[in-house]
């Protein structure tokens, strides 16, 4: 699968919401074995009881995920994705034509 984020993308970042994220949100989580190292990942599965999410990248064969370190407790979530800025969505650059009055 493609990844939703290439390299160098910008995105808004949101703190995430006190019940912690939703199943299938993109987030920003720290590295558990890297100090002050992030990365965007998907949340693929949640615990709320334990206080766990299982992050995944989209092209799997390719991230380093929650494959390689396991479940993270959930301060770790330091943001959810609320956009993406750049390379801006190529329906932006050519709109539609039946919405040009």
């Amino acid at each position: 699968m493609e990844p939703t984020l290439k390299e160098g993308a910008w995105v808004v970042v949101g703190r995430p919401s006190p019940g912690g994220p939703r199943l299938g949100q993109v987030v920003v989580v720290e590295h558990p074995h890297r100090a002050d190292f992030e990365l965007i990942k998907r949340v693929s599965a949640l615990s709320r009881e334990r206080r766990l999410v299982w992050v995944a990248g989209d092209n799997r064969s390719a991230s380093t995920d929650s494959e390689d370190f396991g479940p993270l407790p959930l301060e770790l979530v330091r943001g959810v994705v609320l956009a993406r800025i750049r390379p801006l969505p190529w329906r932006w650059l050519r709109p539609d034509p039946s919405r040009l009055g």
